[in-house]
């Protein structure tokens, strides 16, 4: 009889459970190894001894471990200890045999991590009842395990969702939400020697710009909300082309977005809000091959320094406040908070 042998398949051809049988006697091997393929369809692999057996654990991962308990060099007890201590190995299910009846010795087993115990003489019948019964388990164990893990990758795309605007892929309101109060945090005065009661104050200033789409409603009541939808997509990659590498970028009400740019000085934060109106109402926008549709946008913004940090909310009305400015002022221009 060779050591490893396909032993036919499950009557759900989706499942394929394997079973390592670890004993340093090849007629114990032998005999299990009959007594499975009488008892059910299994692959079933074999070991000698538990050094050979946990070797063959790493190299392949079972469903199941049938193993002597008294083995020289590894004992059964060693090999479910380190198979238990594993995380990527842990859920296989552990079959301890042993001839021990002793209380203590059952505890010892369990404390350990084995999952049942065979006596020795071994009964067929019960070791074919207790095999089936730990394969169903193992099962289960795997197709909770699969939930779980598509349930946390279903979380963090529900998240990642979250955190992006899906028309234009700029980050979301609630991005902003997030980020801006810590954001806050960082701002202040450096000292002259860098001291680990002060870690997060990183930079002086926190410009913050609103652009403002004044004549979305004038395209969507001209050209429809396709048309408009298109408009937004376009402004919004004009926005993050002209912004400043250390610039994030946020969708803010239906026609508005937020520019949050760290560490820049005032003049420079000046600069980038007029970089911010140049880039979308330059050029006009094109719209398949011969359509063009111009954008009129007000810009306001505000800056945050060691001495103005007031709460997120009122550092965005302030800007909010500057946009409204600029579009009173004539629509395409830029007010900067004071």
């Amino acid at each position: 009889m060779t050591s490893s042998q396909a032993v036919g398949v499950l009557s759900d051809p989706t499942l394929t459970m394997t079973i390592l049988v670890v004993d340093d006697s090849l007629m114990v091997r032998e005999l299990i190894t009959q007594y499975l393929e009488e008892g059910g369809n299994y692959i079933v692999d074999t070991a000698d001894g538990g050094e050979a057996g946990w070797q063959k654990i790493c190299a392949s991962p079972p469903d199941m471990v049938i193993s002597d308990w008294s083995m020289p060099s590894v004992s059964g007890i060693d090999l479910c200890r380190r198979v238990k201590s594993d995380p990527h190995l842990q859920h296989i299910y552990f079959l301890m045999l042993t001839a021990r009846e002793a209380v203590d010795d059952r505890v010892m087993g369990l404390d350990t991590g084995a999952d049942e115990f065979i006596s020795k003489p071994i009964n067929p019948k019960e070791l074919q009842a207790r095999v089936r019964a730990g394969l169903r388990l193992r099962y289960l164990t795997q197709s909770l395990l699969a939930a779980n893990q598509q349930l946390r990758v279903q979380n963090e795309l529900l998240a990642s969702l979250s955190l992006t605007d899906l028309l234009t892929g700029v980050l979301s309101p609630q991005a902003l939400e997030a980020a801006l109060p810590n954001l806050l945090l960082q701002v202040g005065e450096r000292p002259a020697v860098p001291s680990e009661l002060e870690p997060g104050l990183s930079y002086r200033y926190l410009s913050l710009w609103v652009v403002v789409l004044d004549n979305l409603p004038e395209i969507q009541a001209a050209h429809g909300n396709s048309i408009a939808e298109q408009v937004l997509k376009i402004v919004a990659r004009r926005l993050q082309s002209h912004a400043l590498p250390g610039s994030h970028l946020y969708r803010s009400g239906e026609a508005g977005f937020v520019c949050v740019t760290p560490g820049i000085s005032p003049e420079r934060a000046q600069a980038l809000g007029d970089s911010l109106r140049q880039g979308v109402v330059d050029y006009p926008i094109t719209l398949g091959s011969e359509f063009q549709v111009e954008a009129a946008v007000s810009v306001g913004g505000t800056l945050a320094t060691p001495d103005h940090k007031p709460h997120w909310q009122t550092l965005m009305q302030e800007a909010w406040e500057a946009a409204t400015q600029a579009r009173t002022a004539g629509r395409n221009q830029v007010v900067q908070h004071r």
